[in-house]
């Protein structure tokens, strides 16, 4: 599963109230439930009812006791109503509290007996179950339904057992109107006309798989086959989206092919179908051998130039192997599903577009777990609810834990790991020690010390490194000392790393070396003194590094090394020390580097330096053929506030350029740079139309760099239910961010927002929760409350909780974050004429 279906950066301003801890008051240790009974198979036949936005029907569980005489069993139910109940056959007593449906299964069972447990029922679900129809705010949305059932919301719509330890064979008998297409788990084994003028759908799933995996698609659905000689690959989608939809998921065969051959392991189901379906609470979900994906996915011709959707869909290929196939045991360790399928994004990009991309995710997801807003264990059970544990850890952090696993034991070693991890653990619940017997049992290491470390203790190492040598005895030294804090469970890590040092072009001279303790000094034999020392080079470690180097090391590194997080991390460099030398290397790797990001690191350097030298290297930069990269110009230009040069070059591309998302980031720099026409531009391109609404999204951030007042009522509009989907949360949340600048509409603001934590769209719910502890409105903290006590979907339920908890701590007032935004932009523009002043310098020298 992803979140969203396209990673997201977090972060806090300063200023802001704190956010609490992962865990929150309340919150206590989870266990893997008990078991009374084996579920060996489930058969559900139900019937909907569209314009009642209900099912009904019966599902039958066939149940086999664990042991002997075993009485009752205890399903999952939420808001059903049980009708009847019969075991083997006979009507059972039954008792039911609304949330767990208890059944008689009669005297003297034995152990191993199979049992029908037959449950009559109907409902009208909140959740597990969405009724998609159109409305006065969405007039054209088409009529589907479609289930959502991770973490545990199967029980919204069909009494189960609810826990992703218990695994069984399936089958969905679904009965819709005639014009509609039902997609479920397995085999089509039927597809029958009724004389009522519905149809039924008969699904059967023959390899056992969790609850939580179940799936029903239904609606007016076209298909488009793209199967291979040993596999039914089909994707469905509304008719207007085929070609989209012929693009976007292309690269799918080739997908399975590559995890079958790097892991040794067929694609274990019986097909493999993608179904894009509208309002998806998720960003894509692995069911079983049906992946359901939200419209989002689905990208123009324009978009192609720079987007792609192959990390979502690699994503949720993968989980039918890690997830699907081996799931974990409970949702503790659902690093085992989530960062596999993650890691897999990575190793899909290593495939297609070459080994610097592989490298670049693990930078990225690095980043974004840097800037998650708490630190934890990867694995731990103290939460309030499963979905507590879907954040940054579980996807991006455990993925570059996967990454290390890899760069350790090399790749023999590690595909061969993972290899027999597969074999001996496929249609198993599996935990984390599962994986760590498969590599001691492949390869003789015991890594104990390595899971210790990276998944069972929360945090990362903060490293200082320096380095220097000594022409007299022909020696190098390095210092690396340790400085994250330890008061969390932090450890101090125990890390194998290379160390290796280059003279001119020369082959480096490379050394491994151990870290184990807070701080170490290495010294190494060089016979001459060397012009570039890498600490860690190819990201082997996750980390955050403070390495102080001078101007003409960096020039060196962002000019020849092979590696792309070490230029990056030279261009950053750069970007801070500043000068005529840095803007000269910085422009040059714009505009020579053979990789994006690089280029986009270089771009974002100059941004920072923020002189007339850098600006105007930056404008000569805008003829950058790489779209990425011109994205990231464009970006950097806004730092050059009150600029009407930058703003005459970059408003033409803020209304037509190759990219949607190169537009979308002018209208941000627009904004940036705070000028009288800046308003005009942005109300005259927030209503064209985008793919994702990107050039919106960029409209709505440019507003709130304006700091204009007017952009709240243009905020207000775009936010109402009715706009444009994609643009509703951003909006909400810009209200918050600009309203913090004109304190006299805190209030009014703050009841607006408000206003959204019923909003019938969960994102902007939760946009809303946000929004409010980012005004500091603390006025509303009865609303969040009350916002967690009614909300369903779990993620709404913890940012309400956090938020709310956020805001009763506060964090100075709404004076004191205003006056320390405005110190820090006044020393970053006396930073910038400071800068200026020492260019104008050298080149008269």
């Amino acid at each position: 599963m992803q979140l969203y279906g396209e990673r997201l950066t977090c972060g806090r301003l300063a200023g802001e109230p704190a956010t609490p801890p992962h865990a929150l008051p309340g919150d206590r240790p989870v266990w893997t439930r008990d078991r009374v009974v084996d579920v060996k198979h489930t058969k559900i036949d139900i019937k909907l009812d569209v314009p009642g936005r209900g099912v009904a029907g019966t599902v039958t569980h066939t149940v086999a006791p664990l042991n002997e005489g075993a009485r009752y069993v205890e399903f999952d139910a939420v808001d059903l109503a049980i009708t009847a109940v019969q075991v083997a056959r006979k009507p059972a007593e039954f008792s039911y509290d609304g949330t767990t449906l208890r059944v008689d299964l009669g005297a003297d069972r034995r152990r191993g007996q199979d049992l029908a447990v037959a449950i009559s029922y109907s409902a009208r679900p909140r959740i597990g179950m969405y009724f998609i129809a159109p409305d006065a705010g969405y007039p054209q949305k088409p009529l589907q339904v479609w289930t959502q059932c991770q973490d545990e919301d199967t029980r919204y719509w069909l009494p189960c057992f609810d826990h992703p330890s218990e695994k069984q064979t399936s089958e969905i008998i679904a009965t819709v109107p005639s014009s509609w297409y039902v997609l479920s788990n397995g085999r089509l084994l039927e597809e029958k006309a009724n004389r009522d003028g519905t149809k039924r759908f008969h699904w059967h799933q023959d390899r056992p798989h969790s609850t939580y995996l179940f799936t029903l698609a239904a609606g007016e659905l076209a298909r488009i086959n793209n199967s291979t000689p040993d596999l039914t690959i089909d994707y469905f989608v509304e008719e207007k989206d085929l070609d989209d939809a012929r693009r976007t998921f292309a690269n799918t065969p080739a997908m399975i092919a590559l995890f079958e051959r790097l892991f040794d392991a067929k694609y274990p189901w019986s097909k493999y179908s993608q179904v894009v379906v509208r309002d998806f609470v998720f960003g894509g979900m692995e069911n079983t051998s049906a992946t359901t994906m939200t419209e989002n996915i689905l990208f123009d011709r324009k978009a192609a130039r720079d987007f792609t959707s192959d990390p979502l869909i690699s994503h949720e290929l993968a989980h039918q192997w890690f997830g699907d196939l081996m799931t974990c045991r409970d949702w503790s360790h659902g690093w085992l599903n989530e960062s596999f399928a993650t890691y897999l994004e990575m190793l899909w990009d290593e495939h297609h577009l070459g080994i610097d991309h592989y490298r670049q995710g693990a930078i990225e997801n690095a980043e974004l777990y840097f800037g998650e807003r708490y630190r934890r264990p990867i694995v731990t059970n103290v939460f309030n609810q499963p979905i507590d544990l879907f954040d940054r850890h579980l996807y991006e952090k455990g993925s570059v834990v996967l990454a290390m696993l890899r760069s350790l034991l090399g790749d023999d070693q590690f595909f061969r790991s993972i290899q027999r991890y597969i074999r001996e653990n496929q249609e198993r619940s599996v935990i984390t020690q599962d994986l760590a017997a498969a590599i001691e049992a492949e390869t003789g290491r015991n890594l104990d010390w390595f899971f210790d470390q990276w998944v069972y203790r929360p945090g990362h190492p903060n490293l200082k490194v320096s380095w220097s040598y000594s022409d007299d005895h022909k020696l190098a030294t390095v210092t690396v000392k340790q400085t994250q804090p330890t008061t969390d469970g932090t450890p101090i890590f125990r890390m194998p790393v290379t160390i290796d040092f280059r003279k001119g072009r020369t082959k480096p001279q490379s050394f491994r070396v151990e870290i184990t303790e807070a701080e170490h000094t290495f010294v190494f034999p060089v016979s001459q003194k060397p012009d570039l020392c890498r600490f860690d080079p190819y990201g082997g470690i996750l980390k955050e590094v403070d390495f102080e180097k001078s101007v003409g090391e960096l020039r060196l590194q962002l000019r020849d090394d092979d590696d792309v997080g070490g230029r990056q991390f030279a261009a950053a460099q750069l970007g801070k020390k500043g000068g005529l030398e840095a803007v000269v290397a910085l422009e040059t790797a714009v505009m020579t580097d053979k990789f994006w990001a690089c280029q986009a690191a270089a771009a974002k350097a100059l941004g920072t330096i923020r002189t007339a030298g850098a600006r105007d290297a930056l404008l000569r930069c805008l003829a950058v053929r790489n779209l990425k990269a011109k994205r990231a110009v464009v970006a950097a230009l806004g730092e050059f506030r009150g600029d009407t040069t930058v703003f005459d070059a970059i408003a033409p591309i803020a209304k037509k350029d190759q990219s949607w998302f190169v537009e979308a980031e002018a209208c941000r720099s627009i904004g940036k740079l705070r000028l009288e026409d800046s308003l005009e531009i942005l109300k005259r391109n927030i209503d064209r139309h985008s793919f994702r609404q990107v050039v919106r999204i960029g409209c709505i951030d440019g507003l709130v760099e304006l700091r204009s007042e007017a952009g709240l009522e243009i905020l207000s509009r775009v936010a109402r239910y009715g706009e444009a989907f994609q643009g509703r949360t951003p909006a909400v949340g810009a209200l918050a961010r600009l309203g913090v600048y004109f304190p006299d509409r805190k209030k009014l603001l703050g009841e607006e927002i408000a206003g959204y934590l019923e909003d019938p769209d969960f994102r902007v719910r939760i946009g809303a929760a946000n929004a409010l502890k980012a005004l500091k409105d603390d006025s509303q903290i009865p609303a969040l409350e009350r916002m967690a006590a009614r909300e369903l979907d779990g993620r709404g339920v913890r940012m309400a909780r956090e938020n709310a908890i956020a805001l009763r701590k506060g964090a100075g007032t709404e004076e004191e974050v205003k006056k320390l935004r405005e110190e820090f932009e006044k020393l970053r523009e006396e930073n910038g004429r400071l800068r200026e002043r020492v260019t104008t310098l050298e080149a008269k020298k």
